[in-house]
């Protein structure tokens, strides 16, 4: 197939095509300016005249650039979905191109074309918001806000030019990993076997690890060293992520079966039997969403952790009448910052749920006329929709946050503050001090000051983190259902 009648192909389509087009270009506009705000900040050398400290730190430039790589997991997970806005009409476009003699690779090859341009796109549109905000928001005077006086090297832009397009067309590709696509339509493998306990087992044995880290310190900490404790503690709490973010598919099943046994409404009872039904769409729309949890529940408890060690050590320097100084507020703005990007990356990932709930709705608009032409009410489907998104994702969120605050509670260590106190040495007036304080009797005792540490779980920020969470991200699904009137029309009983 020549280049040019694949382009044709891949951007011919109806109102449904248009749009994921639209959304996965917004997607790609998302992931490069994230890429390009790495970039930036990995060209920033030595120390450099920015407000913010966490830029102007060589040392803590690293972590912004990991924090700004990780935003960028919701912002696939957006991608995949809108990958799959419009598929029972891409799948009949497709079809009727192996009517017409392509084989599958070429079917295959006109999606991910697709995609990969509408990347492209959306990867052009970011270049020029990243080249227009450094115009706008640049202060030619130092202490700059933002690093908008550094631009990453031309390889690193040509990188991002050209790995958000392919990775575009990849995640299409990835799409179409479980479907046949033949000149009658496109068959798709769903898992025939039932969800597997492993997620299970790997979460509740990396978080029961996690939980006894004191253990681990005492055991192994004087052998290993700090640097391997916190290596194992890294792998731990990897272990118990995975297990929560591809166990959805075990939870959705277990709660589908428990509430369609005892569900007392139509709504309920709807939602259970589709969730044992599908329990594996949960696996592919919540991970992004408890990952950021899960990270914003850590954030929370080291920002306590930190704040009961002040509290400490100021407790401290009053029992010895030493003074203190007030607490810096840099750590106060990173944490700050921190939880802003936590609440983005909800944001984006409830955008993917959102596209999920739009595509449930477009996929059976033939089985919702069906129920609706027998007398189901539509409220009764928008609330059995809202139950399936809200069934999984409750227990999820209250998961995470619990295994983020284990992890970063067992980063902290015993909750007591130790400090050591005394040993100064104070001469008579007229004495030479060298020779007075070389005799260790003249010199203070030393003692050591043991306070325990307080309020090193945030309670209160671990509810709004998680009720904020579940309360936007069903929200927002809620949007979705705005197509459910015109889904759920009669005539819909003729969508194939």
């Amino acid at each position: 197939m020549r280049p040019s009648v694949l382009l044709r192909l891949a951007v011919t389509g109806g109102r449904l095509d248009g749009l994921r087009i639209v959304l996965t270009a917004f997607g790609g506009v998302l992931a490069t300016l994230l890429l390009l705000a790495a970039a930036t900040v990995l060209s920033i050398e030595g120390d450099a005249p920015y407000t913010n400290g966490l830029l102007a730190q060589p040392g803590l430039r690293p972590g912004v650039t990991v924090a700004l790589l990780l935003l960028g997991v919701p912002v696939l997970s957006f991608v995949g979905q809108c990958v799959r806005v419009g598929a029972p009409a891409r799948d009949r476009r497709l079809a009727d191109y192996r009517m017409s003699g392509a084989t599958p690779g070429q079917a295959a090859a006109v999606a991910a074309t697709e995609t990969g341009l509408a990347a492209a796109v959306g990867t052009v549109i970011g270049f020029a918001v990243y080249l227009i905000g450094r115009v706008l928001l640049d202060r030619p005077q130092p202490p700059r806000p933002l690093p908008t006086d550094v631009l990453p090297p031309w390889w690193a832009l040509l990188a991002i030019a050209v790995v958000v397009p392919v990775l575009g067309a990849a995640l299409a590709a990835l799409a179409l990993r479980r479907s046949t696509l033949t000149p009658f339509g496109v068959v798709r493998r769903r898992p025939s076997q039932p969800p597997r306990v492993l997620p299970a087992v790997l979460f509740v044995g990396g978080t029961a690890a996690l939980t006894s880290n004191a253990l681990l310190l005492d055991w192994f900490g004087a052998d290993l060293g700090l640097w391997w404790i916190l290596l194992l503690e890294v792998v731990l709490l990897m272990v118990a992520l995975l297990g929560l973010v591809t166990g959805g598919a075990a939870v959705s099943a277990a709660i589908g079966r428990r509430i369609a046994s005892r569900a007392k409404s139509p709504a309920l009872l709807l939602a259970g039997r589709r969730l044992v039904a599908d329990p594996w769409a949960a696996s592919r729309t919540l991970p992004a969403v408890l990952a950021a949890v899960l990270l914003g529940a850590g954030a929370l408890t080291m920002r306590a952790v930190f704040a009961a060690n002040w509290a400490a050590q100021e407790q401290v320097s009053r029992q010895v009448g030493e003074e203190y100084g007030p607490r810096d507020a840099f750590y106060d703005r990173a944490f700050a910052l921190t939880q802003l990007a936590v609440w983005v990356a909800i944001v984006v990932a409830a955008g993917g749920l959102l596209i999920a709930t739009v595509e449930q709705v477009l996929e059976r608009r033939r089985t919702l006329a069906a129920l609706t032409a027998q007398g189901t009410p539509t409220g009764v489907l928008a609330r059995a929709l809202l139950w399936q998104s809200a069934l999984p994702l409750v227990p999820g969120v209250l998961l995470a946050a619990a295994t983020g605050a284990i992890a970063a509670r067992a980063v902290a260590g015993p909750g007591v503050y130790e400090q050591e106190v005394g040993g100064g040495c104070t001469p008579p007036t007229g004495v030479d001090v060298d020779a007075w304080c070389a005799d260790p009797a003249h010199q203070a005792p030393v003692r050591t000051v043991t306070v325990e540490l307080q309020n090193m779980i945030p309670w209160s920020g671990l509810t709004v983190l998680s009720v904020g969470a579940v309360v936007v991200t069903l929200v927002i699904c809620a949007l979705g259902l705005l197509l459910l009137r015109r889904a759920t029309a009669i005539t819909e009983l003729r969508a194939t």
